[in-house]
């Protein structure tokens, strides 16, 4: 999980967004509740949040990756708009710009209507998860000493952060970083052996090639960025790499 910027709300929203917040109050106020409206008025009333407006700009400020597992949904997955204070709990935050998230269908359903006013969890896009988060081998855990522990707990609750899907993508990125770095110990000896300072420069930049792939793992566009982030810190060879790289 990673922080991201929002921009100002899209203007399709922003000129409608009092008239659907009303228009689904007033249903809620007709019917007794929000879970008594009949489903086809409910969905109806609900659909502008789906907006294409919405959902382009809502999933373009996060690279179109869920805001919470980092997964980059494609052809067999889907991304979504998610309300971080439930809809079903905080109707007249339906169409609030602030309170809608982009999330993969799994994380939706993981978090499904859970208030997260009363048990509150992680908001990516308004506080940096590398404060509360971390992770040991596979497993993402609370950052001790954060003082937010609890709340990061949830959030690895909530979310179910901690699943066979993550596991395995973490798996997946955990052998090709370590290839990876197997790789950059095979150049640490190949540099060592080079006979001119010419032959030596050259094979630094061959070294410093293979930074530059591992380093785009890491960009913020990439999937579970944050994962491989704090796996790159684990291996003690991509800081003796950029050593080498620096003092060339």
């Amino acid at each position: 999980m990673t922080k991201f910027e929002k921009p100002d709300a899209p203007q399709v929203l922003s000129d409608n967004q009092a008239i659907w917040t009303k228009a689904l109050l007033d249903a809620v106020a007709l019917y007794g509740s929000y879970k008594k409206i009949p489903e086809a008025e409910k969905k109806s009333l609900l659909s502008h949040y789906k907006h294409k407006d919405i959902q382009e700009l809502l999933f373009a400020c996060n690279h179109h990756k869920c805001a919470f597992c980092e997964c980059k949904p494609g052809e067999t997955s889907n991304i979504e708009v998610e309300h971080f204070e439930p809809k079903s709990i905080y109707p007249d935050l339906a169409f609030e710009w602030d309170n809608l998230l982009p999330s993969c269908r799994k994380c939706n359903e993981a978090k499904s209507d859970h208030d997260t006013r009363t048990s509150p969890i992680i908001n990516p896009a308004k506080e940096d998860p590398e404060m509360l988060l971390t992770y040991d081998s596979l497993r993402i855990v609370p950052l001790q000493g954060s003082g937010q522990e609890k709340k990061a707990d949830n959030t690895i609750t909530v979310c179910n952060l901690n699943c066979n899907r993550l596991y395995n993508a973490r798996a997946e990125l955990l052998i090709s970083v370590t290839e990876y770095m197997d790789e950059l110990k095979n150049k640490f000896e190949w540099i060592e052996e080079a006979d001119t300072q010419q032959k030596r420069r050259v094979r630094i930049t061959k070294l410093s090639n293979s930074i530059e792939i591992i380093d785009s793992m890491l960009r913020t566009d990439q999937p579970f960025s944050a994962y491989c982030k704090w796996l790159v810190t684990t291996f003690p060879e991509y800081q003796e790499a950029k050593k080498i790289i620096a003092s060339r």
